[in-house]
């Protein structure tokens, strides 16, 4: 799959790829583990685990999961960060035949409890960090508890009932793969639910659409548990038979170690990782950044700034933006290379296999060239749907279509402009202020590291606007320096009527700020 892309087009103007894909996840395991079985799959501080090592592994622990019970179709549930105990629990659980649900760890017992309960895995697979948190959400249950199958010091899944037979045939496209839990920040969290096929589709996107190679040394610095660290950096990396390098917890000078100590080539952060990556660079002089072959973002739109300064400290790398969802196995969209340069404001055009289309709210009538409406897809990589008690329930509409919840307009190019989510569209005064657009403008501002905008109720005007900001180290921010830099480049309207500065801003783990909690005055 390391080949350059190749596509069709059909009649409505959709692109296929050329590229053929495994039949399911445990068939691109096999075939990475018998064409790159020698080639380092994971770098720890004990050192590298090979790709047959990974295998071996996997493949045995499969056994055990079978010998205590679990059968294709059971949920196996994993409570770990990143690492080979996450990523060997994961690949096992799939060639068993069941579906991985990966568990958010900074959660409570409480919520973890929740869940569980949820998804009623037949087994829970935890790393030795998180023994206790699993112990107590455990404790809340009843006799519905799984079996808890804890990895030792070295990451090793040892203990359990004897070996079962693993299923002869793989799971196939259609299967479920994972129970990717939604973030929860507008209520309880939604278990998704995405099969093989989604999982492999967004993995020829990550390696032929943007460019990832076998030889490339991944970073994943973003939750395994989160979509993008799975679907978008661990399969990828799994069917090309790269080398990984897991980080459990961002930090910025522990990631340019990494960097710099692994010769990592290509890495995916939020734009706030990014930012924070560029300060620790900056103040002490740092060159690894300078090593990225592949500097990719998403999560949220890229401030300009930002983009200036990534360019000016990686003058080698190539830029992409992604765009997507739980619901769509990670990316629908996707602008790289001198197009995310000269279009920042842009998440790029529809990938292959997906057909977009954007939708007035009001009416449900398409949207003209050039207006504003809610982006829907469909194609792949939709997930199958959601998971109830009741069963998998659809997440689209009859014809397939999945609505996205966010306003976008299309530039004359076809590249898809994001304005805002639809929930956080400011209405002040009868005119519409798109916070994505307040916030570029704070980017600006010399002394702002991080910033987030929304709207609070007013009685005067139905809403006003309010931003929430984070200084730069060394910077003494005043809610009225920050007042008066938006006047210079806003609209009188968009003018953030009040600004907070504060040490962080609540980010979930995909790093999207969770906007429902600044809106109540929480989330410090």
């Amino acid at each position: 799959m390391s080949s350059p892309i190749a596509t069709r087009v059909d009649e409505r103007g959709v692109r296929s790829y050329d590229v053929p894909l495994p039949r399911d996840l445990v068939v691109a395991l096999r075939e990475t583990v018998a064409s790159r079985g020698s080639h380092p799959a994971y770098l720890t501080t004990a050192g590298p685990t090979t790709w047959v090592e990974i295998g071996a592994e996997a493949e045995s622990l499969a056994r055990r999961l079978v010998g205590d019970g679990t059968r294709p179709g059971d949920r196996v549930a994993v409570l770990a960060g990143n690492g080979v105990p996450f990523t060997t629990a994961v690949l096992a659980t799939w060639i068993s035949g069941a579906v991985a649900v990966p568990l958010n760890h900074r959660l409570t017992a409480d919520d973890l409890a929740g869940l569980l309960v949820d998804c009623t895995p037949r087994a829970l697979l935890v790393d030795g960090a998180r023994t206790e948190l699993a112990a107590a959400a455990v404790a809340r249950l009843d006799d519905t508890a799984p079996t808890v199958v804890v990895a030792d010091g070295d990451g090793r899944f040892l203990g359990g009932a004897p070996e079962g037979e693993i299923p002869p045939a793989t799971p196939g496209p259609d299967a479920p793969a994972a129970i990717m839990y939604t973030s929860g920040t507008t209520g309880r969290p939604k278990g998704v639910v995405i099969s093989h096929g989604n999982a492999l589709q967004n993995s020829v996107t990550c390696t032929t659409v943007i460019g990832r190679r076998p030889e490339d040394v991944e970073l994943v610095m973003v939750p395994q548990f989160n979509i993008t660290g799975l679907c978008s950096q661990t399969v990828p990396a799994m069917v090309l038979g790269m080398t990984a390098v897991l980080l459990d917890g961002f930090d910025a000078d522990k990631a340019l170690d990494t960097i710099g100590r692994h010769g990592v080539t290509s890495t995916v952060g939020a734009p706030t990782m990014w930012w924070r990556l560029l300060e620790a660079a900056e103040t002490a002089a740092r060159g690894e950044l300078s090593g990225l072959r592949l500097a990719l973002f998403g999560g949220a739109p890229m401030p300009t700034a930002l983009l200036a300064r990534m360019q000016a400290a990686m003058p080698g790398a190539t830029f992409g933006n992604g765009y997507g969802m739980t619901e769509t196995c990670s990316m629908i969209m996707y602008v790289g290379g001198d197009d995310a340069v000269a279009r920042p404001h842009t998440v790029g055009r529809p990938l292959p296999l997906t057909e977009l289309r954007l939708i007035s709210p009001e009416t449900g009538a398409e949207i003209e060239p050039g207006g504003i409406g809610e982006i829907q897809v469909r194609g792949g990589q939709v997930a199958i749907g959601y998971w109830t008690a009741d069963g998998i329930t659809p997440l689209t509409d009859a014809d397939g279509w999945i609505a996205t919840g966010d306003a976008a307009q299309l530039d004359d190019d076809g590249f898809v402009v994001l304005r805002d989510r639809l929930k956080d569209v400011i209405k002040r005064g009868g005119e519409s202020v798109f916070s994505f657009e307040v916030e570029n403008c704070l980017h600006q501002h010399s002394g702002v590291l991080d910033a987030a905008v929304v709207g609070v109720p007013d009685e005067q005007y139905g809403e006003r606007v309010v931003a929430y900001v984070v200084a730069k180290p060394g910077h003494d921010l005043t809610s009225d320096e920050v007042r008066a830099f938006c006047r210079e480049h806003l609209a009188h309207f968009k003018v953030p009527s009040a600004v907070e500065v504060r040490d962080e801003l609540p980010r979930n783990p995909g790093g999207k700020v969770m906007k429902a909690l600044l809106r109540t005055g929480s989330g410090a």
